[in-house]
């Protein structure tokens, strides 16, 4: 894209010209501009914002002249090189061209609070310092994929909540340490290759119905081993041994 250099005229002559197709002037009211439009810098008030597609969008906006009161509406493209989206009611610069265009260059002034940043082809932050996105109210990240590639990852909260329909996690090594976990599911399955689990206090398992499948051999070491039974206790096998 080639950039045109333009300057303000301030000696420019004003004179009327007649209606332009690509200028949607408002009947009846003389369009009143510089005689060298290439040269002029123009502001105006957005009227409507039109997506043509995504490489175009235009902007209908109504320019005052201050020196005859006359008022004129425009059709306009969003220049590359305005990030800052307009949007109704903005206060806009823009650059009529001699071949009949006009480009909106920058948003002037705007009366909503929330503002808008537009890359039809995607925008890539590439900075060799450290990079700081800071909100002192909400930061909100709406993507329909995000990826996340680093070599390593900090996350510091005060509180946090996810809720995640389908998860998983493919680690090599994974440490977790607080004070007290709570886990609450309707089904919960373990496989491991071995497990080997270190308790320093009580351990406490209450369920309905226990079953314990041992392939091999099941030990249970302990200094004293009670069990109780409301009904019977039953020990089943070709041979019991007790010494």
């Amino acid at each position: 894209m080639h950039t045109q250099a333009l300057s303000l005229d301030k000696t420019a002559v004003l004179s009327a010209l007649p209606a332009d197709p690509a200028r949607d002037t408002v009947p009846g009211t003389p369009l009143i501009q510089p005689a060298s439009a290439a040269a002029s810098l123009l502001t105006g008030t957005v009227l409507d914002v039109r997506d043509q597609d995504e490489d175009n969008r235009v902007v209908r906006l109504q320019s005052r002249d201050r020196a005859t009161a006359c008022t004129s509406t425009w059709k306009a493209s969003v220049a590359a090189s305005c990030l800052l989206a307009p949007e109704i009611g903005d206060e806009v610069l823009f650059a009529p061209l001699d071949d009949g265009r006009a480009f909106v260059l920058a948003v002037l002034t705007r009366k909503a609070t929330e503002a808008q940043l537009a890359f039809p082809h995607g925008v890539r932050v590439a900075s060799p310092a450290p990079v700081r996105l800071q909100s002192s109210q909400t930061l909100e990240l709406t993507a329909t994929d995000t990826s996340l590639a680093t070599g390593s990852l900090q996350v510091q909260a005060a509180s946090a909540e996810a809720t995640i329909a389908s998860a998983s996690l493919v680690t090599r090594m994974l440490r977790s340490f607080g004070e007290r976990l709570e886990q609450t599911f309707a089904r919960f399955a373990g496989r491991f290759g071995s497990a080997q689990r270190l308790i320093s206090g009580d351990d406490e398992t209450q369920a309905q119905n226990m079953r314990v499948c041992v392939q091999d051999c099941s030990l249970t070491q302990a200094g004293t081993v009670t069990q109780l039974a409301k009904d019977v206790v039953r020990i089943d096998a070709p041979q019991v041994h007790i010494s």
